[in-house]
């Protein structure tokens, strides 16, 4: 990362993870099932994970970081153009916004709502994808996510429920970070190699996200407008049918034309 870093031109600072087996006190509340394999579908590895980046967002509201904060996990790869692509973004932002996902290719349609630098565009998602190897979290985006309440997902697919945090989320695709370069995860590395395929655990994310389908729905009518909202699920639902070498080519299209029939005072 340090490497990485210098090659982008960006000044870094690095923050030690939390362990999952043996939490700050302060964090220990979000985790009451730590350790307790029949109710937590977490495993020491992600719990660490989640609780770093609580941690982070707990000094960014402390103003011990600067917000807006740009927050790197220790596995990507940044473009060489990173620095120019962030100022770019920065200033395409709405007053509200809370987070952008910047390591997110996504299976989904996402309507552009704004060109940033070269190929890049700032976009919303019609369906917010995981990983949190990049992102950029502003002040009332770390404020909104540091809700008292237990956690019980993994971070990257807590962080697809907006609206269960109320965060305005944006993405930026293509992804200019690439995410999970090593072969090798600490995270992986704290549990069973099958933890993340246990079918228990896979129908929990999967039931908890059903649970929320109207939810999701709510939100995307918001974001997108009904008419464009209904054209994005449908668009979704044609996408599966479409060859994957062919799928990435037809969702931009789709995405390209969202943004230019779609019309929403949301939109920039």
């Amino acid at each position: 990362m340090e490497r990485q870093c210098a090659q982008a031109g960006l000044r870094f600072e690095r923050f030690s993870a939390a362990n999952g087996a043996d939490l700050p006190e302060i964090l220990r509340p979000y985790f009451p099932f730590a350790g307790d394999g029949e109710r937590s579908v977490l495993s020491r590895g992600e719990i660490g994970c989640y609780a770093s980046h609580l941690s982070l967002c707990q000094l960014i509201v402390a103003d011990a970081i600067a917000a807006p904060a740009l927050i790197l996990e220790d596995d990507v790869e940044l473009p060489q153009d990173f620095v120019a692509l962030l100022h770019a973004l920065i200033a395409a932002l709405p007053a509200d916004w809370d987070i952008v996902r910047l390591s997110n290719d996504t299976k989904h349609v996402a309507k552009p709502t704004q060109a940033l630098t070269g190929q890049h565009s700032l976009v919303r998602y019609s369906n917010i994808p995981g990983s949190t190897g990049a992102s950029l979290l502003s002040r009332s985006g770390a404020e909104k996510f540091l809700r008292a309440e237990p956690r019980a997902l993994p971070v990257d697919q807590d962080l697809r429920r907006a609206w269960h945090w109320n965060m305005n989320t944006f993405g930026v695709l293509p992804a200019p970070v690439r995410r999970d370069i090593f072969d090798v995860s600490t995270i992986d590395a704290m549990t069973n190699e099958d933890w993340r395929e246990k079918g228990w655990r896979i129908a929990h994310i999967r039931r908890q996200r059903g649970l929320e389908t109207f939810r999701r729905h709510g939100l995307g009518i918001r974001e997108f407008g009904l008419a464009a909202w209904v054209s994005a699920e449908a668009i979704n639902s044609i996408s599966a049918l479409v060859p994957k070498r062919r799928r990435p080519a037809f969702l931009a299209g789709a995405g390209t034309w969202l943004s230019k029939h779609g019309r929403h005072p949301n939109f920039l």
